[in-house]
This record gives C-alpha cells, sequence and structure tokens, in this order.
C-alpha cells in the first residue's frame, strides 16, 4: 500500500479518521440534541435533532462516496453504502403514532445494506495485508474484527427483541436504540483505528499526521 505523501491532494486515512469520529458521536449528538429519550437513533428523526440526524447522514454519504479504497470491489462498496446512508436519511423510519410504510420499509432495507457494508470493511478490507501480522497491525485487525463482530450483533439481538418481544417492551427498554449506538460506535472506532492516528496501534512509517510532519 503505497504512503500518502504530504503532496498528496486527498490523505484516505483523513476521510476514515473523521468519518470515524461522526459515526462514534452520533448516537450522543442526536440524543442531547432530541431532548428526549429516543427509542432509536433513527427515531430523532421525529425529534429537535432531525436536522443534525439527517445532514450528518448525508455527510457519511458523501464520504463513502469519495472514498474508493484500495480496490474495485472496495470502491463499488463504498458507493452502495453511500446510497444507503441518504436512503436511511430521507426515508424516515416508522414510530409511535406513524405506521409502518413504503418509506420505512425503505429505510430499514438501506439500513441494513449501511450496517452489512460497513461490517465487511472491518472483516475483510480493513484487515486485509495486516490479517496475521504481529505488532501494532495485529492490534488494528482485531479491532477491525471485533468491530465488524460487534455491529453484526448488535442489527442480530435488535431482531431477535422485535420478534420475541412486544413492540411496547422493546420501546419502554429501548433496545433499538442501545443497539444501534453500540453498532455506530463500534463503526466509529473500527474507522478512526483504520485512520492510523494513534501511535499505539500504528507504526511510525504509517502514522497520519493531520497537519504534516513526518
Amino acid at each position: 500500500m503505497d504512503k500518502p505523501t504530504l503532496t498528496s491532494v486527498f490523505d484516505y486515512r483523513a476521510l476514515r479518521l473523521l468519518m470515524g469520529l461522526i459515526a462514534f458521536s452520533l448516537p450522543f449528538v442526536v440524543s442531547i440534541a432530541a431532548s428526549l429519550p429516543l427509542t432509536s437513533i433513527s427515531a430523532s428523526y421525529y425529534s429537535n435533532a432531525r436536522d443534525i440526524f439527517v445532514g450528518l447522514l448525508f455527510v457519511v454519504g458523501s464520504f463513502l462516496f469519495a472514498y474508493n479504497g484500495h480496490s474495485e470491489s472496495e470502491s463499488l462498496s463504498s458507493k452502495a453504502a453511500s446510497i444507503a446512508a441518504v436512503f436511511v436519511a430521507i426515508c424516515p423510519t416508522s414510530c409511535d403514532g406513524c405506521p409502518r410504510s413504503f418509506n420505512s420499509a425503505i429505510h430499514y432495507v438501506a439500513a441494513a445494506v449501511l450496517i452489512s457494508i460497513l461490517a465487511y470493511f472491518c472483516f475483510i478490507p480493513f484487515r486485509r495485508g495486516i490479517k496475521g501480522l504481529g505488532g501494532k497491525k495485529a492490534r488494528r485487525s482485531g479491532i477491525y474484527l471485533i468491530s465488524g463482530v460487534t455491529m453484526i450483533g448488535c442489527m442480530v439481538f435488535i431482531s431477535f427483541a422485535h420478534f420475541l418481544l412486544s413492540a411496547e417492551t422493546v420501546d419502554r427498554l429501548r433496545i433499538t436504540y442501545y443497539g444501534e449506538a453500540i453498532a455506530l460506535m463500534a463503526f466509529g472506532i473500527a474507522w478512526i483505528a483504520s485512520g492510523k492516528f494513534f501511535r499505539l496501534i500504528a507504526d511510525d512509517d504509517e502514522l497520519y499526521y493531520p497537519f504534516g510532519g513526518k
């Protein structure tokens, strides 16, 4: 993998780091802005946090569209995830007092596609070339693997909860919100790690220096 130089027009590590920070902070930001207990991250669409929720998803979608990765499959996957993020933003979920609709169905499908592709990045592209190695690369590979498993696990847990429990119980316990929040935080951690900003998980020759330097 070629190391970006200071003359690079765009550093993929910066994009990964910024997207990771946005994803990790999104559950906290919308929860604070909503000023009420959310039954899901997507339910913030119907609260004071609507503009923030939609805006941040469009930012994530833009970053994903700009990201080409290191292969054609990564580029295509990123573009698909970008489109999914936009549909999650513009097609509101169902909630109390608003029955399921065509838009909410699109929302659920788009959210599943988005999470699945982001988990795919954790399992395969991010670990390509470092899987099985030691040192700091092994630490990053472990973070990617745990993050991907966490994301998929959260989605499976939410699905089983909706299947086994009543809608009222799921909403009262805020199962969907906490599951989505943990999945987003796992996504954020993986992409922050892939930004190679922290010396603990990146070798000197691959560290990202936002303001130039070595």
